[in-house]
């Protein structure tokens, strides 16, 4: 993908299915917030979702106007990172505050654990789909969304039951 390229297959229904993950993506960031009280960690989701809003509004407007926004497409590849680096360093800030046995023991309870290891296959695909498949191409697109959508909700039924 470049910025002169506008695709021309993306649909409005690609655009919208492309929110969902970043909406269940940002349920579960704020039920980890309501337990793990870390402003940095919370900042670094919302980063996270900001970013995926982004790309979504990027869709829509590639659909509706035909137009590439490419500072909405590659906000992406910048402003995620940060905010996953921001998640991360405010687990090692605040270690001591998380009973790691505790937080061992809930995650690999069944059923949770079935959830989170479906995600994480998921986020797997994702990164080898980001090296490898064509992101102009729309069944390109639908595929990766329905694995992100897949992986970023079963994630979240996992918070969910592990709380």
């Amino acid at each position: 993908m470049n910025k002169n390229v506008i695709p021309e297959d993306f649909t409005l229904s690609m655009a919208v299915f492309d929110g969902l993950p970043v909406i269940f993506f940002c349920i579960g960031i704020l039920l980890i917030s309501a337990k793990f009280t870390s402003p940095l960690f919370l900042a670094g989701g919302i980063l996270c979702f900001f970013a995926g809003l982004c790309k979504v509004l990027w869709k829509i407007i590639v659909v509706l106007k035909k137009k590439n926004i490419w500072f909405l497409f590659m906000q992406m590849r910048t402003t995620m990172p940060i905010g996953f680096a921001m998640i991360i360093i405010s687990l090692i800030i605040n270690y001591k505050s998380i009973n790691i046995n505790n937080l061992f023991n809930i995650i690999t309870t069944t059923p949770q654990l079935i959830f989170f290891i479906l995600g994480a296959v998921g986020m797997i695909l994702m990164t080898v789909f980001a090296f490898t498949l064509d992101g102009k191409k729309a069944k390109n697109n639908w595929l990766e969304q329905t694995v992100n959508c897949i992986a970023q909700l079963c994630f979240l039924i996992g918070i969910i039951l592990a709380i």
